[in-house]
């Protein structure tokens, strides 16, 4: 694992490396999965059908495979509405699609959507019946059935080098008849995380040639080593480890697998008969206890990355791979088994449910932090290529349980957030190079996190304080390179200040605990955490503020503020139910503030969360209440207004019915008294005669909306809106010529605005400015291919050069 949570973790890369273009059509794609889904779905009793859609929509689209690759991959991180569709599409692709690149990134879509709370709702049609399930003739009982011969041999296997990210495809090839040459091949894919056999399929008998071409090459993917040609025992193994993931997560393996069980257990699963596969199996028992799936691992890993992986398979329930990437001396595998370490680990795991995995950053540590440390020491140690010191600052929701205290490596959280359980942890890595697999396995873990707690006040202070000198110092040289931008660069001073910074927090946890009373700790530490955009550690910063300072409701309220920032935050990322949860949270704090000690403020707080629920009747009335206490503040009157305008709408979750237009035109117009009275109070107010325009149009006052508007673009030449919306007015009195520099300045100020490109190169055409109009339509090919808007532009600017 990469890092960051499991929901969100990237493919390998499909959609990395693709030109701009390839990058759009993806794009393109991505807006057509719900048009897609229903089709498959108005298709589900035909399976050839449902190729055909298939094969229409992203066979067409995507001129070469690495677009439907990164397609499919992308599907795998759709959230929200949209969610449901991309998994259908994903089961469609992942099963249906004969590139088996594009299907196995399907697949691994549908694994990621399927834990974000999204599984499929489409139902493929069955293929032609296979041979044993159909009742026998006398001609075919006397013959072995394709899918169940009577004595296969076991050929070779053959998995993908990614045992480390949690999840492998593993082929197991079996000759079934009297021809060497042909080979039928049993196809799994295996997720040791969560869903354990995750998909299984049988191949149609084929030269060893074409299997070789259609699906052991494919297994050298993109950025991975090649496939490892395995022993029957070896794929036994792996595919055991799977079902015992099944088992503990009280899952059913996917795919075909429950329909070809007792061939698969007679073949794979079963104690062999034969003498060469019991001895097969004697020696893979030997060699796995000693390496486990360490030679499925990627060798190309480098130390960070294996930090990153340990953590990913520790967090979502991997422990066998926790295991195999400790070092043969490891305090935990001198005390314990493989199994034994599995086992108990799953004991807690039942108990205390460690889920959502966050990496803020994992960096080199040059000495460890418990001894002298300095924030981002210089690099340059003898045995820097075989050791290697590292530290991860990182997260995960947790409940507490008693078995934790027998895990060496579950670190103390120095900061735990009330209301999700999510623990923040630093930890420290002594990794070293095997010399066998060429692995970078961990050696030693630290809590970095609990040696912090141990350090003097006076030492804690002085960490602090270095490490946010530091920290300023990059921020302040970052500024003084932004004329000349070295993304490179930039992108090492932002880890560098987000791991100071992250320090710092880690440190000043400490020194709360020691000085608990002393609330500019907390303040400075809650600087740290906004500064970084870490909106839940900040709400959890003010959960450990409430009820120890003088003015309780304002660090209430800051609570509630962050928390709704948070909220916002997961839904950007596409984490909706989270976004829900913690909405809720930021809504009721402040309003158990606004009850409790009201002022403007806080009521103005409360009335634009709730307006951004759309419950405008009640964030109205929150705001009036804010206007009684203190009529003064001007954008409390534009919050009202546009809380007005949101009553007119049918977006209103507080109306009992849709409104009519002759009920909203008296709340509109109130809503312009109230945008003059702030602009009476403080016409400064950005976009205020912007919002006033609005609302005249709105009314069909269209004279007053151009006054209104005029007023914007002249007090505020930066409002893209205003410019644009005064553009798009002149253009519908077929005043061109005014339209042409507002339409211009908004595609200026707002380069990636379709809208407004689109509203230019109209213009352009109006007014016969051919070689514009071409250009701006080249632009917009190129942001989005195969507009209908453009099409017809395109039809127009024809009919002018005919002319």
């Amino acid at each position: 694992m990469a890092g960051g949570d499991r929901q969100g973790q990237q493919g390998r890369g499909a959609s990395s490396d693709l030109t701009q273009t390839q990058r759009t059509q993806v794009e393109t794609l991505l807006g057509q999965t719900s048009a897609l889904a229903q089709a498959l779905h108005d298709a589900s009793a035909n399976r050839a059908a449902q190729t055909a859609r298939l094969e229409h929509a992203v066979g067409a689209a995507a001129v070469d495979d690495s677009v439907a690759q990164a397609y499919a991959e992308r599907l795998g991180h759709v959230r929200g509405a949209e969610a449901g569709a991309a998994a259908d599409v994903a089961l469609a692709l992942g099963e249906l699609d004969p590139r088996h690149e594009v299907a196995r990134e399907a697949r691994r879509a549908g694994v990621r959507l399927r834990s974000a709370g999204a599984p499929p709702t489409l139902t493929i049609a069955s293929a032609t019946a296979a041979p044993a399930a159909e009742a026998p003739t006398p001609a075919t009982a006397a013959a072995p059935t394709p899918h169940a011969p009577r004595k296969p041999v076991f050929a070779e296997a053959w998995a993908t080098h990614s045992r480390e990210s949690g999840e492998l495809n593993l082929l197991v090839l079996w000759r079934e008849g009297a021809d060497p040459d042909l080979l039928r091949a049993y196809l799994f894919l295996l997720d040791y995380w969560q869903a354990g056999v995750r998909e299984f399929e049988i191949s149609d008998t084929m030269p060893r040639r074409e299997m070789q071409r259609q699906l052991i090459e494919p297994l050298h993917g993109k950025d991975l080593p090649p496939p490892i040609k395995l022993g029957w025992a070896q794929a036994r193994g792996l595919v055991a480890q799977a079902l015992d993931v099944n088992t503990w997560r009280g899952s059913e393996p996917g795919g075909d697998f429950a329909r070809y069980r007792s061939q698969i257990e007679e073949r794979l699963l079963a104690e062999p008969t034969d003498d060469e596969l019991r001895e097969d199996l004697r020696r893979e028992e030997a060699r796995f206890a000693r390496e486990g799936d360490r030679p499925l691992c990627d060798f190309n890993l480098g130390p960070d990355e294996t930090v990153a992986n340990w953590l990913g398979a520790w967090s979502f329930g991997d422990y066998g791979l926790a295991y195999d990437l400790l070092t043969d001396d490891h305090p935990a595998r001198q005390r314990q088994s493989r199994a034994e370490y599995i086992a108990q680990r799953r004991q807690w795991a039942d108990e205390a449910h460690p889920a959502a995995l966050r990496l803020a950053l994992i960096r080199e540590q040059e000495q460890r932090a418990s001894v002298l440390w300095t924030p981002s020491a210089a690099p340059g140690r003898l045995d820097a290529g075989v050791k290697r010191d590292l530290e991860a600052f990182w997260s995960l929701t947790l409940t507490e349980s008693p078995l934790g205290g027998q895990l060496d490596e579950l670190a103390m959280g120095t900061l735990i957030s009330k209301s999700s359980g999510r623990h923040w942890f630093w930890t420290g890595y002594s990794l070293q190079r095997d010399i066998a697999t060429n692995l970078w396995l961990i050696a030693k873990q630290r809590d970095e996190g609990a040696q912090a707690q141990g350090l003097p006040v006076e030492e804690l202070t002085k960490r602090v304080d270095e490490a946010r000198q530091h920290a300023e110092q990059l921020a302040q040289s970052a500024q003084n390179a932004a004329q000349n931008p070295d993304p490179a660069q930039t992108n090492e001073i932002l880890r560098a200040v987000t791991g100071d910074l992250t320090a710092a927090l880690h440190y000043s946890d400490a020194l709360v605990a020691r000085l608990p009373l002393d609330e500019s700790l907390s303040r400075n530490a809650l600087n740290d955490a906004r500064a970084l955009s870490a909106h839940e550690r900040a709400a959890a910063i003010l959960e450990r503020m409430v009820g120890r300072y003088g003015d309780d409701m304002e660090v209430r309220f800051e609570l509630g503020v962050e928390q709704y920032l948070f909220a916002e935050q997961s839904a950007q990322l596409g984490q909706q139910e989270m976004a829900a949860t913690w909405l809720g949270r930021a809504t009721a704090t402040l309003t158990a503030v606004c009850e409790e000690a009201p002022t403007p403020q806080r009521l103005q707080g409360l009335g634009e969360l709730l307006a951004r629920q759309g419950h405008y009747n009640q964030a109205a009335q929150r705001l009036r209440e804010g206007i009684a206490m203190d009529g003064s503040i001007a954008t409390l009157y534009v919050d009202l207004a546009e809380t007005l305008m949101g009553q007119a709408t049918d977006d209103n979750l507080d109306a009992p019915a849709p409104l009519d237009e002759q009920a909203r035109e008296p709340i509109m117009r109130e809503a312009l008294q109230t945008l003059r009275d702030a602009a009476r109070l403080d016409p400064g107010v950005p976009r205020l005669f912007t919002r006033m325009g609005a609302i005249y149009e709105a009314l069909h006052l269209h004279d007053d909306a151009i006054i209104a508007f005029e007023e914007a673009v002249r007090r505020e030449p930066g409002d893209d809106l205003a410019h644009y919306t005064l553009g798009t007015l002149f253009m519908s009195r077929r005043e061109y010529d005014k339209a042409r520099p507002l339409l211009e300045m908004a595609s200026q100020l707002e380069p990636g605005s379709l809208q407004y490109r689109l509203a230019l190169a109209a213009c352009y055409v109006a007014l016969e400015r051919t070689r514009e109009a071409t250009r701006e339509i080249e632009i917009l090919d190129k942001l989005r291919p195969g507009l209908p808007q453009v099409a017809e532009l395109k039809a127009q600017l024809a009919r002018l050069k005919k002319k």
